[in-house]
């Protein structure tokens, strides 16, 4: 085993609670374990070539071109998405779920791209574990 290293961390005390109550869940003897994991996911999802996951975006269809502006924008990086849904939360409000694939900053670019859109009022990746 690599020599340990002790470092301290703060955590606001609600935030201490979620995580006590995720170490019981995943059936971790200690918080350090549980940390290491976390961090080594972390490092990894960076690391990695090819992540998964999940480009939310909500937006007002009366504002704006979304729909023409986000489908050039699916032309331009379709190595990278995988499939697209869309459905209507109310009359004016949808919502558009975009699985996609590749580099974290290939994703990224097109996260920031669809948040520049107009007419968008939240967008946010949701990467696959």
């Amino acid at each position: 085993m690599d020599k340990v290293v002790r470092t301290g961390i703060s955590l606001e005390p609600k935030l201490l609670k979620l995580f006590d109550k995720f170490i019981k869940e995943n059936g971790y003897t200690n918080r350090s374990e549980a940390i290491n994991d976390i961090i080594r996911e972390k490092l990894f999802h960076k690391r990695h070539e090819q992540l998964i996951g999940t480009i939310k975006v909500i937006y007002d269809q009366r504002v704006g071109h979304y729909s023409k502006n986000v489908s050039n924008l699916q032309h331009d990086y379709h190595c990278q998405i995988v499939s697209s849904m869309h459905t209507y939360l109310d009359h004016h409000t949808c919502l558009e779920l975009i699985v996609v694939k590749g580099k974290i900053d290939r994703i990224k670019k097109l996260l920031e791209k669809i948040k520049k859109t107009e007419g968008v009022k939240d967008a946010g990746l949701i990467l696959e574990r």
